[in-house]
């Protein structure tokens, strides 16, 4: 699982490596990712960093989250919506995700023999799998009928 003081030694490194400023509204957007639910996407971001931290403008957070997802503290998603979705991601282990439709509502999940069919299905077909993502889409309990 991610850790914050990890990700914030990541950042200052990466920060420090290529010459770029550490500032105290990278370091906000970073603390507030900590405290937000585990997907969402970069306009719910700003809203609620916004109530908070009026000085911190939709540019910079846009900006910091694609720098954070450069660098491997959060992972960019599609998660079935017109735009981009994130999640931590800095040596979290794996996760397939069940999306509902009509709520938005995302489910984790793992499991090993998916993990394992899908190997097997990358090697009887020539490929070697370097990476991978399941995304189930349907309709959570609260929405089925």
């Amino acid at each position: 699982m991610l850790d914050f003081h990890a990700a914030l030694k990541k950042l200052r490194n990466h920060l420090k490596n290529n010459d770029l400023r550490f500032t105290n509204e990278r370091l906000t957007i970073l603390e507030e990712i900590f405290q937000f639910p585990p997907h969402f996407d970069a306009e719910q971001l700003f809203i609620y960093i916004r109530k908070k931290h009026n000085h911190i403008s939709r540019a910079t957070v846009y900006r910091t989250l694609d720098l954070l997802s450069q660098i491997g503290i959060i992972k960019k998603e599609n998660l079935g919506k017109d735009y981009a979705s994130y999640e931590l991601d800095y040596k979290m282990p794996h996760h397939d995700h069940l999306i509902c439709e009509i709520c938005g509502k995302v489910i984790e999940f793992a499991d090993d023999i998916i993990e394992k069919r899908q190997r097997e299905i990358s090697e009887n077909n020539g490929m070697v799998m370097v990476r991978h993502q399941l995304q189930i889409f349907g309709r959570c309990k609260e929405h089925t009928e």
